[in-house]
């Protein structure tokens, strides 16, 4: 009979423990993300459009969806040179805010700012296709920020190009820290220059 009652009481403390865990879900993360980019489309008041504009011109708060859920606006198409999936090394220069838990976007990195250059003074570099830090051994902030949703824009731009981007965590550096950290980043400017 005492045995029967040790382990009740063991099923009901595992019970109390597990309903006291407030880790969030993978639910809950995207419903914050889903609520932090919204908060950042109305703040900003940006329009999003059905469909990426037939003529490849962009408004100013005009964005585009796209199929891997990261949103899109081109500011410049670029010289119309096109990279090459697995070929291209591509140089980006970028300011990333981040936008979870704040109402207005908050500054995470500039590598494309001046008055940034003595602590980020370097591009990003990445092969088009492989979207992982192509750089030399260094310990480098923007670094983190390369994956699939930084190269999203090469798909619709070319050398040159400058677009704006919202990424959800998951179309970050794959296993890196934004997914892990459920972070979805806005990339309020984005330069792509493609090595000669």
């Amino acid at each position: 009979m005492k045995r029967g009652f040790y382990i009740l009481m063991i099923m009901c403390v595992a019970l109390l423990v597990a309903s006291c865990d407030k880790t969030k879900s993978y639910t809950e993360r995207l419903k914050d993300e889903r609520k932090a980019i919204d908060r950042l489309i109305d703040h900003e008041g940006f329009k999003i459009l059905k469909n990426y504009p037939s003529d490849g011109v962009f408004k100013e708060n005009e964005f585009v969806k796209l199929d891997n859920d990261v949103y899109l606006n081109v500011i410049d198409s670029g010289n119309g040179e096109r990279a090459v999936l697995g070929k291209t090394k591509v140089f980006c220069r970028f300011e990333a805010n981040g936008i979870l838990d704040s109402d207005t976007a908050y500054l995470m990195v500039d590598n494309l700012s001046p008055e940034f250059n003595n602590r980020w003074g370097f591009p990003t570099e990445f092969i088009f296709g492989y979207n992982v830090s192509a750089a030399e051994n260094r310990d480098y902030d923007p670094d983190l920020f390369v994956g699939e949703g930084l190269a999203t824009g090469l798909y619709h731009v070319g050398d040159g190009a400058i677009v704006r981007l919202i990424v959800p965590f998951k179309r970050m550096a794959s296993g890196g820290y934004f997914q892990s950290k459920y972070i979805p980043v806005y990339f309020s400017k984005v330069r792509y220059t493609f090595e000669k």
